[in-house]
């Protein structure tokens, strides 16, 4: 039992057993890191704001943007081509399996063709809304498959598909880490302790290590949603096989030292766990108050670095435990095939460091003050926010998003989107117009492309929305109709003269003279009559009354005389009355009817006279003929009541006809001055019409030609609908405003516009009617305005937070507040020279001229948390060798000689394993690695410096001449002094 537990047996089995129970309960990392390892703002930044707006209009769905590429790399894209791509459009849309919430194509009206074709007519675009539940790489293999077009290259490309493929590369980047860093480690352990087993003891106990913590982790993660994030895996690795691999070195080589003096393996073991594991607590408690401080953090992606303090807590425990067994198992056989157990040589770049700041202090400060100010204070260090950026060209949504960025404005690659949520309907002729107002005024901010609104579907004014169109028609209108008022006032103008030339006076007083003629007619006719009558009457008396029948026919005679005398001038006036009213139909008809009545009545009376003359000159054989005469007096009678039958007729047409006629005077007189009161009114019509006309035309060319105004009908109209079921949702509460950039939307140049958009934007609604809107702006820009504002602001809490954590563990470990504070202004200096020498060389090598975002961040959490330990190995070993050395100067130097041996190896072990991460392709691991690299060179050189000189400054010596040739003879008799107390 005993030797169960001087060997650590239980150790053994619990650990293994731990690892067995992580290896069989580890979840889906890869799935798990997609589900929630995506950077999340907090709820309150804009672009979140929008993203709820944005839900809240889809119905409460959640949905993704993916854009399709098309592009014809031999030159434009022919119709055939375009056919094509409608077609593959399409076959997106009717495609029930993709869910497509909405697909938008050049083939779908000319405004959207003019969108998205690009300029050279070489590439066009397919925009395509999905729901975001479903599974982004699913979709997006299954867009490729659709979009496959003959001779045209085709991609899927979009922020979500661009981070899923990141969090692919970073995958399988990590896997080139895993190997390369196990394989750089186990050859550097070979050469430091020459040993085989040592290599495979060390990477068992840091995978073992490693294995545990990403377990915990990702339990944590999955069932308390613990933060982590794409790089923890990859940071776990480097992290705990960099410093695991470091405090191995340091344990294993005390431990050698002991079985070199001949002490036994068990008791060796517990020394070495005693002193360098008193060592390894202390750095390792440092890295871990570093990495827990991060949880203070409000940005969940700085939080997930908490998954490092986790692995380093476990680390600790595995190496001061696990290693027991080997240590006190193996003893000496844990170096084989070494046969040398001498311990490190003394470092001599550290010793000459050392050495010479001691003796030329201010130079050496002097030197590296000099060497910093250019790294501290020139250069510019704008971040580069750009996932696509991390991306190789290689992968198919990253050759995608560059063929955007060549072919179309910068800002096509992720459109920004204004929302504004009211409390009621936007679609009335008012908020129209406020929106449209708003359109134009983004249009004209700085940086912007295009902006498309429900009032301007096509990114342009519509013009017959105008007043400026509007008035045009209304122009247009008022000229054809003086046009025609003109027409109409010259024909009104002739009929008004024809009527005066008719001379209807004349007329009527001609026809009152034929009516005068008319009644005498009707007179003598009925005179005759009665004489007619008469003389029937009295031809039975005729031989008595010869002497009245002579007078009778005298008077017939006369009578006939007059009658015929009378007819022929009604006939005359009939005749001058036609001739006179030849253009008026009614009266030309009536005085017809009047012609044939009088010519008849002529006609009678000739014949009657006919009757008579002879009557008169035979009135000699009147007693002769008395009887013939008796028989012809019914004809005569006859002949006379048909006189009288067509002179009444003739008069009361006559009359009639006077009557027509003296009404036709007065309409006629009415028709002319009514003729003249609308010539006169139409001229004045012309008139008002030319002003209103030429008020309109000034209204059109001044600014209020530019005021937009949608007639009612045209909102609720079949051909607006479209547009208002685009650009708002169902309820007409929520509108949106499609905004392009001419910069790249993830740069910080864009961000900055987004800004300065979203600020203009509240306070130019605030005089408005949507002024209670909520307002914001949503898409990539939005998202990296937030990100940066988070990102930045958060940092510099985090390193506060930070630097005291380490700053008090510090204190505790040194028991001085100048060796803290010293060691604490070391390694921030260092941060910022590695990152400015970062950011040279990635301009440099891989034309890069900007860091990525996180790279400061993981850069420093790095530096500041694993340097601290290189700090802490000098300052332990400086106060372990107090009684041995008492001089601090010859301590201080005797630390660094011994120490630096051990801390160079670990620079080298921490530095190759960052190295690793440079195959990953992923460009913020390629610069971190290359940060913590170059910071690890810088820490080699200026620890030694930078220590020797404070401790020569906190504790100064009377005579440094006289010290000086003390300490070089010193140095000629012990060249390779040690201490006499072992190394800690």
């Amino acid at each position: 039992m005993q030797k169960f537990r001087e060997k650590h047996v239980l150790a053994l089995i619990i650990w293994l057993g731990l690892a067995l129970i992580a290896i069989f309960t580890l979840p889906n990392i890869s799935q798990l890191v997609r589900d929630k390892g995506a950077i999340t703002l907090p709820a309150n930044v804009e672009s979140e704001v929008a993203n709820k707006i944005q839900k809240k209009a889809s119905g409460g769905k959640s949905v993704r943007s993916l854009i399709l590429v098309f592009n014809n790399k031999n030159g434009k894209i022919t119709a055939e081509q375009s056919q094509q791509i409608t077609d593959a459009a399409n076959a997106v849309r009717n495609d029930s399996s993709l869910h497509t919430s909405s697909v938008t194509s050049p083939g779908d009206n000319a405004a959207a063709k003019k969108q998205l074709t690009s300029d050279d007519k070489t590439t066009q675009m397919v925009m395509v809304t999905l729901p975001s539940k479903y599974k982004v790489r699913s979709q997006t293999d299954k867009l490729l498959n659709k979009i496959k077009t003959s001779g045209l290259r085709t991609y899927v490309t979009g922020n979500d598909i661009l981070n899923e493929d990141f969090s692919t590369v970073t995958e399988k980047g990590l896997q080139k880490t895993e190997i390369i860093a196990a394989v750089f480690i186990f050859i550097v352990l070979v050469i430091v302790f020459r040993s085989l087993l040592i290599p495979f003891i060390s990477l068992l106990t840091v995978g073992l290590s490693y294995l545990i913590s990403l377990n915990i982790v990702m339990n944590l993660a999955d069932k308390y949603n613990f933060p982590i994030s794409n790089f923890t895996q990859v940071f776990l690795v480097v992290v705990l096989f960099g410093i695991g691999t470091d405090y191995n070195i340091l344990l294993y080589d005390r431990f050698k030292e002991e079985i070199k003096n001949g002490v036994a393996a068990v008791t060796a073991s517990r020394t070495a766990r005693k002193h360098a594991g008193r060592t390894i607590l202390y750095s390792g408690s440092s890295v871990l108050i570093g990495f827990t401080a991060l949880a203070l953090a409000k940005f969940s992606f700085y939080r997930s670095g908490v998954a490092v303090a986790v692995g380093v807590a476990i680390l600790l425990a595995v190496l001061l435990t696990f290693n027991m067994f080997f240590m006190a198992t193996l003893g000496e056989k844990l170096f084989w095939p070494s046969k040398d157990l001498s311990a490190h040589d003394r470092s001599f770049l550290w010793h000459w460091l050392s050495k010479l700041t001691l003796s030329h202090t201010f130079v050496m400060v002097g030197i590296l003050v000099i060497a910093a100010i250019p790294l501290l204070f020139l250069g510019k260090q704008q971040l580069n926010f750009n996932n696509a950026d991390e991306l190789p060209n290689t992968v198919q949504s990253k050759a995608g998003y560059e063929v955007i960025q060549a072919h179309y404005p910068a800002g096509m690659s992720g459109p920004s989107t204004l929302y504004i949520e009211s409390k009621k309907p936007l679609n009335t002729q008012k908020d129209l117009a406020e929106l449209d107002d708003l359109t134009g005024y983004l249009k004209s901010e700085p940086g912007v492309k295009t902006v498309a609104s429900v009032t301007r579907p096509s990114g342009d004014k519509i013009k017959q929305l105008y007043l400026k169109s509007q008035l045009g028609k209304l122009v247009s209108g008022l000229n054809q109709a003086n046009y025609g008022l003109k027409k109409v006032q010259k024909g009104l103008k002739s009929a008004n003269k024809k009527l005066a030339s008719s001379n209807a006076s004349q007329s009527a007083a001609q026809v009152q003279k034929l009516a005068n003629g008319a009644k005498s007619l009707q007179s003598g006719a009925q005179q005759l009559s009665q004489g007619v009558s008469s003389y029937t009457a009295g031809v039975g008396q005729l031989s008595s009354g010869s002497q009245q029948l002579s007078q009778g026919a005298a008077s017939l005679t006369t009578s006939t005389g007059r009658l015929q005398a009378g007819s022929r001038q009604v006939t005359a006036g009939i005749r001058q009355l036609q001739r006179q009213t030849g253009r008026i139909p009614t009266v030309q008809r009536q005085a017809g009817r009047l012609a044939a009545g009088s010519s008849s009545v002529t006609s009678g009376l000739g014949q009657l006279r006919s009757q008579s003359t002879p009557f008169a000159s035979g009135l000699n054989r009147l007693n002769q003929g008395s009887s013939q005469l008796q028989q012809n007096s019914s004809s005569l009678t006859s002949g006379a009541k048909r006189v009288a039958s067509g002179s009444t007729q003739v008069n009361n047409g006559v009359q009639q006809l006077n009557r027509k006629m003296k009404q036709l005077e007065s309409q006629t007189q009415q028709l002319q001055q009514g003729l003249t009161s609308a010539t006169n009114a139409l001229g004045q019509i012309d008139s008002g019409t030319n002003t209103v006309n030429n008020y309109l035309k000034q209204m059109q060319k001044s600014y209020l030609g530019d005021t937009f105004y949608m007639p009612a009908d045209t909102i609720k109209s079949a051909s607006f609908t479209p547009s208002l079921d685009s650009y708002m949702s169902k309820n007409r509460k929520i509108t949106n405003i499609s905004i392009v950039l001419t910069s790249d939307p993830s740069t910080t140049q864009s961000a900055k516009r987004i800004r300065t958009i979203s600020a203009d934007v509240k306070a130019r609604l605030k005089n408005t009617d949507l002024k209670n809107a909520t307002v914001a702006v949503g898409g990539q820009s939005s998202q990296t305005a937030d990100l940066q504002k988070t990102a930045n602001g958060d940092f510099l809490r985090t390193v506060a937070i930070m630097l005291v954590g380490i700053g008090l563990a510090l204190m505790i470990v040194t028991r001085s507040l100048v060796q803290a504070l010293t060691i604490i202004g070391t390694l921030v200096v260092t941060y910022f020279g590695s990152l400015q020498i970062t950011r040279l060389l990635s301009g440099y090598l891989m034309a890069r001229d900007m860091l990525t975002w996180n790279t400061p961040f993981f850069s420093f959490i790095m530096l500041i948390a694993l340097g601290v330990d290189y700090s802490i190995f000098l300052m332990m070993r400086y106060r372990d060798d107090a009684s041995a050395i008492p001089d601090v100067r010859r301590r201080i130097l005797h630390a660094a000689t011994i120490i630096g041996t051990v801390v160079i190896s670990a620079a080298i072990i921490l530095g190759g394993t960052f190295a690793a991460l440079i195959p990953s392709n992923v460009l913020t691991l390629i610069q971190v690695a290359t940060a913590v690299i170059v910071g690890l060179i810088i820490l080699v050189i200026t620890l030694p410096i930078i220590m020797s000189a404070m401790i020569k400054w906190t504790y100064p010596y009377v005579n440094d001449k006289m010290y000086q040739k003390k300490l070089e003879a010193d140095e000629k008799k012990h060249p390779t002094r040690r201490s006499k107390h072992s190394e800690s």
